[in-house]
Order: C-alpha cells, then sequence, then structure tokens
C-alpha cells in the first residue's frame, strides 16, 4: 500500500504543483519576521523567543496570521486530494466547508504549539534533558499527524479529529511510520543543502525553508490525505483496480497525404 501511496502524492504533486507554489505566499511573513530580532531562520523552521517585550507581543501576532494562512493551505491541499478522487467542485467546497476547515486546523496547530510550549518550559523547570523533551513533542505531534486529513475529508470537528487520527495509526501503523520516515529522509536532505549553501557563504537557512513550503509540506500533506482516505472500502477498491489497470493503448500518430500534396511531400 505504501508504494501505492507514495506514487499517487507524487502524481498529486505534480498535477497541483499551483497549490504547492503558493505556499511561497508565506514567505511575504518571513520577510517581515526578520524584522524582529527575536525570529530567526533555520533548518526549515521560524524560530521565537519568548519573553514579554512589544517586539515579541508583535511578532507573535504576526506568527498568528502566517499561522492561520499556513493553515488555509493545509486545507486547501488536503482538498486538492480530495477533489480529484471524489470530484467534488472547488466552489461547493469553498461556500460549505474551507472556511471552516481552515479556521478548525489553525485551532488545531495552535493548540499543538501551546502544548509543545508548555511541554518544553516545563520539562526544562523539572530537568528533564533535550532529547526527552523533543521526544514527548513527537509523540504528540505523531498522534495528531492525522488530525487535519479527519477535518477536511471526514468534516469532523478538532476533537473527533483526533480521536479519528489516532484510530487510524492503530489501523495502518506502518504506513503511518513509513510516511514519517519518508518526511525525515526529505528533512534530512533539505538539512544537507542547507548546510552545503552555508558553507559556500549563500543563504541556506531561507532556501531550507522554502524547500520546506514548497517541496515537504505539500508532498507530505498529500501522502496522508491520500492514506487517510484510502480507509474507505469502496474508494481503496477502484484505486487499487485503477493502479493495476494496463494504460489503454494510444491510437499510432497516422502521417495523411493529400494526393493534390503528394509531388511536393506536404503532410496533414
Amino acid at each position: 500500500m505504501l508504494g501505492l501511496v507514495l506514487k499517487k502524492a507524487v502524481e498529486e504533486y505534480s498535477s497541483n504543483l499551483k497549490v504547492a507554489v503558493s505556499y511561497l505566499l508565506l514567505l511575504v511573513f518571513v520577510l517581515l519576521f526578520v524584522m524582529f530580532e527575536d525570529f530567526y531562520i533555520a533548518s526549515g523552521t521560524v524560530f521565537l523567543s519568548y519573553g514579554a517585550t512589544l517586539s515579541i507581543l508583535l511578532g507573535l501576532i504576526a506568527g498568528l496570521v502566517f499561522l492561520y494562512f499556513f493553515s488555509f493551505l493545509v486545507s486547501l491541499t488536503i482538498y486538492a486530494v480530495r477533489r480529484d478522487i471524489q470530484h467534488m467542485s472547488l466552489d461547493d467546497y469553498w461556500n460549505e466547508l474551507m472556511r471552516g476547515a481552515a479556521l478548525k486546523i489553525f485551532l488545531l496547530y495552535l493548540g499543538m504549539v501551546a502544548i509543545f510550549f508548555l511541554v518544553s518550559v516545563f520539562g526544562a523547570q523539572y530537568g528533564l534533558v533535550p532529547v526527552v523533551i523533543v521526544a514527548i513533542n513527537f509523540v504528540i505531534a505523531f498522534a495528531l499527524m492525522y488530525a487535519p486529513q479527519s477535518i477536511v475529508l471526514d468534516e469532523e470537528n478538532i476533537s473527533g479529529s483526533i480521536v479519528d487520527s489516532l484510530k487510524f495509526i492503530l489501523a495502518q501503523p506502518v504506513l503511518a511510520v513509513s510516511t514519517v520516515l519518508i518526511g525525515s529522509i526529505l528533512l534530512a536532505i533539505i538539512f544537507a543543502i542547507e548546510f552545503g549553501l552555508d558553507m559556500l557563504a549563500l543563504p541556506g537557512n531561507f532556501i531550507s525553508l522554502v524547500f520546506v513550503l514548497v517541496l515537504l509540506v505539500p508532498l507530505i500533506e498529500q501522502m496522508k490525505s491520500y492514506s487517510f482516505i484510502m480507509k474507505f472500502e469502496l474508494l481503496r477498491s477502484v484505486e487499487y483496480y485503477q493502479s493495476k489497470a494496463k494504460p489503454a493503448e494510444r491510437p499510432k500518430k497516422i502521417n495523411a497525404v493529400r494526393l493534390r500534396e503528394k509531388h511536393f511531400g506536404g503532410k496533414l
């Protein structure tokens, strides 16, 4: 199943390249972030130092706006998979679901950020080593990795999407772990590119962020979306059948020649 999911995710990425490129709009916020000394870019991520200064407060507001637009693009990425498989129209989906789905995903991500922050703060206060803190946050992120898919594909609320994510991971643990491993490998490659560019005195941190936004995020979200939608037996059977069916043979091109043009070697 992993091979089919990966193949379909690459196809979805290629056919919805405009959606992936639209993540570049978030770079406007990145240019805004670099104006604040409390923000810094590294490893394809934007980091914020926490405190009580006015600069941090303004940066936090900008970060929340960034997070909402990111959530909207994630919902659009997931919808692209649903549209291609279930043949939904964008107008209907926009009017009924997308605005609400983006808001739910935003609140989900905001809650995750708050949990990560609290785990980091209390972990440091109670003497937990950084590796343990990172491991705890990773487990939380792993448990919720399919929640955005549930919000868009199943039209669930936030609490229901968390339950759905856990159920899917328990039902497909190999697929979930494989998706994380593929994402980790791609992220490691991006880190290596960043390191190489930094050695050449080029803006590796900025370029790595572009790769994360345009390549890593949409591709992994499409992998997760296709995996999640395959839980439906009817859709899964159709997708398996289509993946194994031989493509129809294309008719061979025939170069016809008009009789009156034969002397001049003309072709149609």
